[in-house]
């Protein structure tokens, strides 16, 4: 017997019926959101689904009851005006088109809710307005209860920061009026430091220049002194001397770290030279010294002590290094250009090995020399005041065939402290 293949019918379902009113009844009452046609020329709600009465309290038949008291009765009084407002802007609302809206509304029971609506044109009258609209209404509670309280900490927190900032400010003020007062203590702790630097540059210095010269003097006496006497004035001129290079020391570190605060001016070159001379008259005379000046510039732009001081240190190291074999001589020139003025001291004493001590002779407290002593801080002052007026000193030298410094002063104007 032949088997027969019955073919097997899919199982075919009704269509739904969208048009029915279980449909729609259905769908209304499990949309989660209430469902509502509101009225303009009654300014009541026509319908609402069974949403209503869960979110709200009130039962659809009960909205309906209210008739144009129902948006006084549940929109909140501070929402009201707005919620109006929103309303009667519906009116010119486009067909299709949506216009939403947060509020807070009153449920029954007194309790605020969160209401968002999404709204759109249902029907229009005669003449063209909006006779009907429809809408969604979703409870957003729980969302503006987080946001107002998001913002109600951001509000607590732009407080403490604005007056956390208010703080500051009151702090930085207390701290600038600080940093003002120490900068004036400062400003005249450095002014009453410069005066020292000034007394100990001339006060002292001189009654010491002179206590050295009356030791001479009274060595050169024309009655020869008894030998406990000339032990005793040795012993001075030894002390004199030592006070003097402890004296230059503490000066020249004090203007190595200081900076002139005073304008700069043109500095008679002659005078500061006739100066210099008379400071070291004595030991110019002990070296029998033979000193020559030819200033074809007759001035540089600077402070007067300042080229004193440096003019002064670098004739005093070139008497202090002079050769026993030969007669000390030294040359001061003065010349420039639109740049610079070059002044130049050059003499015929010990030199200096350069490929050997060149990093010594500007370095503090290094000394090229053995003997004499010295407190090697001179020549380290003079390159750290050249530099920061811009300019500079430098020395060209061979062991034994003297020593030529050239400082370089800039011209008026160019100075790196103006």
């Amino acid at each position: 017997m032949v088997p027969v293949e019955v073919p097997i019918q899919a199982e075919t379902y009704a269509p739904v019926d969208v048009e029915s009113l279980e449909f729609l009844s259905k769908m209304a009452a499990l949309v989660p959101g209430i469902i509502y046609v509101f009225n303009h020329q009654t300014m009541s709600n026509e319908y609402a689904n069974r949403s209503i009465a869960e979110l709200l309290g009130y039962g659809p038949d009960e909205i309906k009851a209210m008739g144009d008291e129902l948006l006084p009765t549940i929109v909140h009084p501070d929402d009201f005006d707005r919620l109006a407002n929103h309303v009667a802007a519906l009116q010119m609302l486009a067909t299709g088109d949506q216009a939403v809206l947060e509020y807070r509304a009153v449920r029954r029971d007194g309790r605020e809710v969160w209401l968002r609506s999404i709204e759109t044109v249902f029907s229009r009258a005669a003449d063209g307005g909006v006779l009907r609209h429809i809408g969604i209404a979703l409870d957003i509670t729980a969302e503006k209860t987080s946001e107002i309280r998001l913002r109600k900490l951001n509000t607590e927190l732009e407080a403490r920061v604005l007056q956390r900032t208010r703080e500051l400010e009151t702090l930085n003020n207390e701290l600038e009026a600080r940093v003002e007062a120490r900068t004036k203590e400062l400003r005249d702790a450095n002014k009453e430091l410069e005066q020292l630097g000034y007394i100990a540059t001339h006060d002292l210095k001189v009654p010491i220049n002179n206590m050295s010269s009356l030791t001479h003097m009274l060595s050169e006496g024309h009655d020869p002194l008894p030998p406990e006497h000339e032990e005793t004035l040795r012993w001075m001129r030894d002390v004199c001397r030592q006070a003097s290079e402890k004296l230059e020391a503490l000066v020249c570190v004090a203007q190595a770290n200081s900076f002139p605060v005073e304008p700069f001016r043109p500095v008679d070159l002659a005078a500061v030279m006739e100066r210099v001379l008379t400071n070291l008259h004595y030991q110019i005379a002990e070296a029998r010294a033979v000193i020559k000046t030819e200033f074809s510039q007759e001035h540089v732009h600077f402070l007067p002590l300042e080229v004193e001081s440096i003019l002064q240190a670098v004739l005093s190291n070139a008497i202090k290094y002079r050769c026993p074999d030969r007669r000390l001589r030294i040359l001061v020139c003065a010349d420039g250009d639109s740049d610079m003025t070059y002044l130049t001291v050059a003499d015929n004493g010990t030199g200096l090995d350069l490929a050997q001590d060149e990093e010594k002779v500007f370095a503090l407290f290094q000394r090229a020399h053995v003997t004499p002593e010295g407190a090697g801080v001179a020549l380290y002052t003079i390159r750290r005041i050249m530099s920061r007026i811009g300019g500079s000193i430098s020395v060209e030298s061979e062991a034994g065939s003297g020593a030529t410094f050239t400082l370089r002063f800039p011209q008026a104007g160019l100075q790196a402290g103006q």
